[in-house]
């Protein structure tokens, strides 16, 4: 959709449940904005966006500052210093080969679920107060706005296969950005910047598996997005409202003469 950051689009379009469709131009997902050309960010305004859900630590947005031009009064930003929690819970102790960090990988999704609880509520919150368009982002785009744009999905009622294509499509629409392939360092992980190259592939990558953890946890521990939603303070009115909001009739096919 942008050159400049080719891991930026709607997720509208999928068939949702109930003879419905998910709406085009409601919610946006994407990488970290900094490298926005002019082109790009005026194509963004266009949009109307009026919140961003910016899944990034305060670091990452300090070495990646998104456009002040783009920052709106509703923007809602994670309050995590950093990714350091990430890596110590989950990576820190895990043997530096690829297949012990892509298990470790998936352990990581399994756990966004709680440890990103309170970013993904106010993306909820933003959506049920209607502030949309909406746009969720992080730093590659793929695995935080991944799981984020998964959980929405499902709420929606997306098929699940449905939505391991779209959480796919960001493996092959950051494949040729170099930027993106040097992002840990340009980002100043200094955790992350020394890992062997099996380790960074795995991190730059996207597998089924990784997003099968998350929703094993889901179906586990909540039985569904709705319920994830419940357990954490909305009613069923709020909940209809979201998938009201974020979806329309499918179109029937005219009837021939």
């Amino acid at each position: 959709m942008l050159a400049s950051v080719p891991n930026f689009r709607d997720i509208g379009g999928y068939d949702a449940h109930g003879q419905r469709k998910v709406r085009h131009g409601r919610v946006y997902r994407s990488s970290q904005l900094s490298r926005l050309s002019a082109a790009d960010a005026e194509r963004v305004r266009s949009l109307g966006i009026k919140a961003t859900i910016d899944l990034r630590s305060e670091r990452e947005r300090a070495a990646q500052p998104t456009p002040a031009a783009l920052r709106m009064p509703a923007d809602y930003l994670s309050p995590k210093p950093d990714t350091d929690f990430i890596f110590n819970r989950i990576f820190a102790q895990t043997e530096r080969t690829g297949q012990a960090w892509a298990q470790a990988f998936g352990a990581f999704y399994g756990y966004m679920l709680d440890a990103y609880a309170i970013e993904l509520v106010a993306m909820f919150h933003a959506i049920a107060d209607d502030s949309l368009p909406v746009l969720i982002h992080c730093s590659a785009g793929k695995d935080r706005t991944g799981a984020a744009s998964a959980l929405l999905l499902d709420l929606l009622g997306v098929a699940r296969a449905d939505i391991m294509g779209d959480y796919l499509r960001s493996s092959a629409l950051l494949d040729g950005d170099t930027h993106f392939k040097n992002m840990l360092s340009d980002a100043k992980l200094d955790l992350y910047a020394a890992l062997p190259d099996a380790c960074r592939r795995v991190m730059l990558g996207t597998d089924l598996a990784y997003l099968d953890s998350l929703f094993a946890t889901l179906d586990d521990q909540f039985g569904s997005a709705a319920g994830y939603l419940a357990h954490h303070g909305f009613n069923s009115a709020d909940i209809d409202h979201i998938v009201m909001t974020l979806t329309e009739p499918m179109t029937k096919p005219a009837i021939a003469d």
